[in-house]
């Protein structure tokens, strides 16, 4: 059998981070990594890319939703053929996993080895978690049915937010495992290891593709000018759930990560073959204005939407 285990969590909470924890202390078993992203790039899979680690990438939609379930299907059953110990899972920061356990009941008739799914684990960002949860549903899905909850970026928090944040994660999901750490620090066979199915009954996933948030991606025309793409993500972030990509600038090749207000540039050693920023918010109109507003004043004829 194959054990099988999910990543959950909010835009930026720090799954990718996670993940590549996993695969280092897993790096002696046969593993497999399925990444899912709501933009048209799968800009997630470029980081955690490990030699020996087979890998699907499905992006443009949660992998709970009827826009690409089928393709998460697929690759379910076509890394039932791999000879593997492990297959991870990362989905989508706004992905609701209520109907994973009837995506599995689905196709156990289909897979040559079949999968022992040992649960979730629900990534949570310490700084904005008590914000974000009462107006997204999707994060209280990911608690009600995960095993594990990792509060990540706990140097962030003082004790007495700490404590407000076990309390509502308890009150949503009493039986859940909890660890707290920074930059996703754990004892991560542990977590794993010691994940307990979730009872819980599954239900329909939210995920729908009248729900999904409104993606945009920025390609590069040109080298992009340092400051001028700093000045440019200070003027957009407030409107966007998450940015991410990568940039060749005239400082070099940068990664870009967004995570509420907070914005990081960081040197980035692989290749960029060109500029791919992916902008997530749920103000599709308000946001394509503010987008076209901020190029034409920072970036005209460096990238395009």
């Amino acid at each position: 059998m194959i054990k099988m285990v999910l990543l959950t969590g909010f835009l930026g909470a720090g799954k990718t981070t996670m993940m590549q924890e996993i695969l280092t202390a897993y790096s002696d078993k046969k593993t497999g990594v399925i990444v899912n992203e709501f933009g048209e790039i799968n800009i997630d899979a470029k980081l955690i890319q490990k030699d020996g680690v087979q890998m699907a990438e499905l992006s443009n939609g949660s992998i709970f939703c009827a826009c690409i379930k089928d393709k998460f299907v697929d690759s379910l059953i076509e890394l039932s053929y791999k000879d593997l110990d492990y297959l991870f899972i990362e989905a989508s920061g706004l992905a609701d996993p209520a109907n994973m356990n009837q995506i599995l009941d689905g196709i156990k008739n289909n897979v040559l080895n079949p999968y022992d799914y040992r649960g979730s684990i629900c990534i949570i960002d310490g700084e904005s978690f008590p914000e974000l949860y009462e107006v997204l549903p999707a994060i209280t899905s990911q608690l009600e049915f995960c095993g594990a909850a990792v509060i990540n970026k706990g140097d962030l928090i003082d004790e007495q937010q700490l404590k407000e944040i076990l309390e509502i994660i308890h009150g949503i999901n009493p039986e859940v495992s909890t660890f707290v750490t920074s930059y996703c620090k754990v004892n991560v066979k542990e977590v794993v290891d010691g994940l307990t199915q979730n009872n819980k009954e599954a239900r329909e996933s939210s995920n729908t593709v009248s729900s999904r948030p409104t993606t945009f991606i920025l390609k590069g025309l040109e080298t992009v000018p340092y400051d001028r793409l700093e000045t440019f993500l200070k003027e957009i972030v407030g409107d966007t759930y998450r940015i991410k990509g990568f940039a060749e600038t005239d400082k070099g090749n940068i990664e870009i990560s967004t995570v509420g207000k907070n914005i990081h540039l960081n040197s980035w050693e692989g290749p960029v073959e060109r500029t791919e920023i992916v902008v997530i918010s749920s103000v599709g109109f308000k946001m394509m204005s503010i987008l076209t507003k901020a190029i034409r004043e920072h970036l005209q004829g460096i990238v395009r939407l």
